[in-house]
């Protein structure tokens, strides 16, 4: 993270960012596999924007390379809890100055451009594996662009009643085909 947080939580800059993310999947990845042999490891490492207001285009253009170059690191961030979330995402991230999305539906892109998801797409993290958390205030055009992008949405109806965000269309995902998990946290 490196934008709108804590000063303690600001990393000095990206290439250190970016610096510390692979060395901490390399260490993950050269931890001993787990038996039997066949299975894959119990810890993998996830590549983990907190949300897109805590980083800086320049550092989420460099986890799209990272993501780009590693098709198999899964993907987690959190999405549109609250009203003030996602209009300051769109201050930060304006549809104008998002770089071109992965290639996909003409219509789909052009419609969730401007998007909280729109920006994710934009920087090459919606995809397969791709967990959202939250997903409260998904405009339709975002969860058609989840669907195609097949990434999933984790409600977490306990921290967002205590916030106050209110409730996942969780019906709507669900109809829409869309990977739903649910988290206590």
């Amino acid at each position: 993270m490196n934008n709108e947080c804590p000063e303690d939580y600001i990393e000095p800059s990206t290439a250190e960012s970016m610096t510390a993310t692979r060395a901490v999947i390399q260490h993950i990845r050269s931890l001993p596999p787990s038996s039997p042999p066949n299975k894959p490891a119990l810890v993998q490492p996830i590549l983990t924007p907190r949300f897109a207001i805590s980083c800086s285009k320049d550092l989420m253009a460099a986890l799209r390379e990272l993501a780009d170059a590693d098709p198999a690191l899964a993907i987690q961030t959190h999405i549109s809890e609250n009203a003030a979330e996602i209009a300051r995402t769109q201050e930060l991230f304006p549809a104008d100055t998002l770089p071109l999305p992965p290639p996909g539906p003409d219509k789909i892109l052009k419609d969730a451009r401007g998007t909280y998801a729109g920006v994710y797409d934009a920087y090459g993290l919606l995809r397969h594996n791709t967990v959202l958390a939250h997903g409260v205030h998904l405009e339709p055009a975002e969860v058609k662009l989840i669907k195609a992008r097949q990434a999933g949405v984790s409600h977490c109806p306990t921290s967002n009643f205590n916030l106050r965000s209110g409730c996942a269309k969780v019906g709507v995902l669900l109809d829409e085909g869309i990977k739903v998990s649910f988290s206590q946290s």
